[in-house]
């Protein structure tokens, strides 16, 4: 019979086991929402702005604020899951993620990338240009990211 009573032994053990649960839900949670996020965007390759991520790519995760904050400023995405449309990322050269392609100018921006980079690049003629903050290398499947 197992016994699940809470002894001073048992004590420590069961809030480490609680709290790593606890973090485990957080994180499930947080990717699920990501996820949801980019599912719920256009898959319109006609977009002002194609943005190519990951569902597990936290530089990817950490964009979608300003994903949000395009899209309440009328710009039309679409999102395109890199394991899902490699088709499109042959054909944009997609090599990490986030990578954002701007569809009127071809502009290509690699990495996490601020609101106004964004917004000037819609404006501007074709280039490729590394964010800042960093990004992730797609790798057959395997995510390997650059620090925050």
């Amino acid at each position: 019979m197992l016994d699940f009573s809470l002894s001073r032994e048992m004590g420590p053990r069961w809030i480490i086991i609680v709290a790593g649960l606890g973090v485990l839900i957080a994180f499930a949670l947080g990717l699920s929402n990501s996820a949801m996020f980019y599912a719920m965007l256009p898959k319109d390759e006609n977009a002002d702005i194609l943005v190519f991520y990951q569902p597990t790519c936290p530089h990817c995760i950490a964009e979608i604020p300003t994903i949000k904050r395009l899209v309440s400023a009328g710009y039309k995405i679409s999102a395109f899951n890199v394991f899902r449309r490699r088709d499109l990322v042959e054909k944009y050269g997609v090599r990490e993620t986030p990578t954002i392609v701007i569809s009127r100018t071809g502009s290509k921006l690699v990495g996490e990338q601020a609101y106004d980079r964004i917004v000037a690049a819609t404006k501007k003629t074709k280039r490729e240009e590394n964010g800042t903050m960093g990004g992730c290398s797609i790798n057959r499947g395997a995510v390997t990211c650059s620090p925050t």
